[in-house]
């Protein structure tokens, strides 16, 4: 009788967990869409030729990583950006004859984000100023880190996770699709109301960096257009260790791509001193999906947490800042700024004081920290010895040279030692107290105009800071 009682609860035990082995078995994360034609080759290209922008400056923000202080910083700074005028592009005049107020922040051309800055990057690049609205409450005061925590002990999605194709990383695309960009798209972010942006991830197969855009999308054959825009996010903020990386398949050779000549000129004569020819190397990997057939995306901050790297090897690769110019349709620019927002930290671990052997965690926390901050001074570095470099070809050539300001926002500049300290502390997480979010909003600002560099750009351009007269 006992016997009789326990079988019948044994058979539906076991049908529960066939049918959870059967759903692990079969979770999948989403693939990435194969290009079934041809779509816009340069869906930023209206962006970088609107006519209510300065033909004559080119100016580009990147938002570093760092997690929700990364998010805050770069907010801050497009609020700050946002109460500095200058002069009204020529032609743009309100509905009653009267100026149009216009400020930097009108003039952003691109954004590029990695990690924890490309949730401000892509929710401004489809939002754009809409983005004042509802970013701060949305995002940055969001429990973002608690929500992918509830999702992760879910019991529902225990028997997802199980399965190897479905990842904790695909868990927080559908987190952040669901709470932050609502089913939104790459091709919608590039049609949305705020200037281009690039989402930048780490291929971890080869080291790379692997920029959301059209291009790169085209050398796998997939669409770029219909690519979930929280995926990119989900991608360039897959952390190594508590998240997993973003699978996409390759699909080269099954559409109608030429390879770019840039690649195939670099192949032709090989240099293996030459940062082209690495450049070009190292991306013809995609054209062979025999030996890639799938591409591992982990955290931009892995091979450039600053977000520009990749735009110096691209500017590199086409001849320089003219010529880079010159292939967008921009070559009527005269200045060129870069307003790279560094959210780096200086931790102060505790095991530094005293006699004991750290254990591994903290160890390998330290050695990411380091690797890091040392790869972001090494590529400002880079940054500024291209750009003196440009500058001297302009010269040599005889053209008027292109004007080139790099404004490096970074808690380090605060003077106060007990300023510097406070922000420098705050943890790399996707959670902040409201307090801290609102303290990285504002000094944003005050780095910002801070900075000689930018005031010598913002009285280049006749415009004027905050509290003072109006823009010429």
């Amino acid at each position: 009788m006992r016997f009789n009682v326990v079988a019948p609860s044994l058979k539906v035990f076991l049908a529960i967990m066939g049918l959870f082995a059967l759903v692990s078995c079969t979770a999948q994360y989403p693939l990435n869409p194969k290009l079934e034609f041809k779509t816009r080759t340069n869906p930023f290209q209206s962006k970088l030729l609107s006519p209510n922008k300065s033909d004559e400056l080119f100016l580009i923000l990147a938002f570093s990583g760092g997690g929700t202080r990364a998010a805050s910083l770069s907010y801050g700074i497009l609020e700050a950006l946002d109460r500095v005028e200058v002069p009204t592009p020529q032609g743009r005049i309100g509905a009653d004859n009267t100026r149009i107020k216009h400020t930097l922040l009108d003039e952003v051309d691109l954004i590029t984000g990695v990690s924890g800055g490309s949730f401000t990057a892509a929710y401004y690049g489809l939002h754009g100023r809409d983005a004042f609205r509802d970013y701060r409450e949305k995002v940055l005061l969001k429990n973002l880190q608690g929500g992918l925590f509830w999702g992760l002990i879910n019991p529902v999605n225990w028997v997802r996770l199980g399965s190897p194709r479905f990842g904790r990383s695909d868990l927080a695309q559908e987190y952040y699709d669901y709470m932050v960009f609502h089913s939104a798209t790459l091709g919608e972010m590039a049609s949305g109301k705020g200037p281009a942006v690039i989402i930048l991830a780490t291929d971890a197969n080869d080291g790379i960096v692997f920029p959301f855009i059209p291009s790169r999308f085209a050398l796998i054959c997939s669409d770029f257009e219909k690519f979930p825009l929280a995926r990119a996010v989900a991608a360039s903020a897959a952390f190594p260790g508590p998240l997993t990386p973003i699978i996409l398949k390759n699909y080269a050779g099954q559409c109608q791509h030429k390879v770019p000549e840039w690649i195939t000129n670099a192949l032709a004569k090989p240099d293996p001193t030459s940062r082209v020819y690495y450049n070009a190397v190292t991306t013809s990997t995609y054209l062979d999906p025999g030996t890639k057939p799938y591409i591992h995306l982990i955290d931009g901050g892995v091979s450039d947490n600053l977000g520009i790297r990749g735009m110096i090897e691209t500017i590199a690769a086409q001849g320089g800042i003219r010529d880079a110019l010159k292939e967008e349709s921009l070559s009527k620019t005269r200045r060129v700024a870069f307003i790279i927002v560094d959210a780096q930290t200086q931790e102060k671990p505790r095991w530094r004081i005293l006699d004991e052997i750290p254990g591994l965690g903290a160890i390998l926390g330290a050695s990411s920290t380091i690797m890091i901050n040392k790869y972001n001074f090494e590529t400002i570095d880079l940054l500024r010895r291209y750009a003196e470099e440009w500058t001297y070809e302009n010269k040599t050539a005889g053209m008027k040279p292109i004007e080139i300001y790099i404004i490096h926002v970074a808690f380090a500049f605060l003077s106060d030692k007990a300023e510097r300290d406070y922000f420098q502390e705050i943890p790399t997480a996707l959670t902040l107290p409201e307090e801290q979010v609102d303290k990285l909003r504002e000094v944003a600002g005050k780095l910002l105009y801070s900075q000689e560099p930018f005031n010598t750009l913002v009285q280049d351009l006749g415009g004027k800071m905050p509290g003072t007269g109006s823009p010429k």
